[in-house]
């Protein structure tokens, strides 16, 4: 049924009163490719944000890292990356993993900026991300924060269920081990470099370099449409 729902979005007329780039973004969701589409000819968006913690109700993002994939590479000129305004010190637990202390984040920009930025960088691309459904949410609360009525609604792929997807095609999900499809295990598995991870912009470089590796091996099973990478 989501075929229905995009299309009955898409035929929802534009927001006229919603602030500019929010209204860009909804003419440009209006145009995204068919299903059909080959793999090579789609255009990938993989992001990562760093947020003070796990609770996408109340944590709020602190940076944002994202790289385009298009043409099934990586493209390194192509790239959006911020750190964001925020109130108060990162819990000490937060700022262990991703380094960013308060005196970083008052160099930022503000969150209403933040978000406009990346939505116009997204456009009606497909999002990747690791656990991309949890870095979607966290952009949406932003939205919700600056007074947009509306939610991201491109495509989304998470490389670590296509992973998943793709390497145990017949296995017991009983023997599912969600260790060995961490971004780091995928990186080492597929022999990627890791030097910058635990940042917006290096995990989000890895998580690219994984997706093209993942795209090779869809290949390989058949899948070669944007259409069959949904399924």
């Amino acid at each position: 049924m989501e075929w229905l729902k995009e299309l009955i979005y898409q035929l929802q007329p534009v927001d006229k009163n919603a602030p500019a780039f929010w209204q860009r973004y909804s003419a440009a969701l209006k145009e995204q490719p068919p299903g059909s589409t080959p793999l090579a000819g789609a255009e990938f968006v993989v992001f990562d944000t760093e947020t003070t913690g796990l609770d996408r109700r109340t944590d709020k993002v602190l940076s944002i890292g994202a790289i385009k994939v298009s043409g099934l590479q990586v493209l390194v000129s192509d790239t959006f990356e911020c750190l964001v305004q925020q109130e108060g010190a990162p819990s000490t637990k937060s700022a262990e993993v991703h380094g960013l202390l308060s005196k970083e984040l008052e160099t930022g920009i503000t969150e209403r900026e933040a978000v406009e930025g990346f939505v116009d960088f997204i456009g009606n691309a497909i999002l990747v991300g690791q656990h991309v459904d949890f870095d979607i949410a966290m952009v949406n609360q932003m939205l919700k924060r600056q007074g947009i009525k509306g939610k991201l609604r491109n495509r989304s792929v998470d490389t670590a269920h296509l992973a998943i997807r793709l390497e145990r095609r017949h296995a017991d999900n009983h023997t599912l081990k969600n260790a060995e499809y961490s971004l780091d295990a995928l990186c080492e598995r597929y022999n990627l470099p890791t030097d910058d991870r635990h940042t917006a912009s290096g995990d989000a470089f890895a998580t690219a370099l994984l997706l093209l590796k993942l795209l090779s091996l869809a290949k390989k099973r058949g899948v070669t449409t944007v259409g069959e990478l949904m399924k």
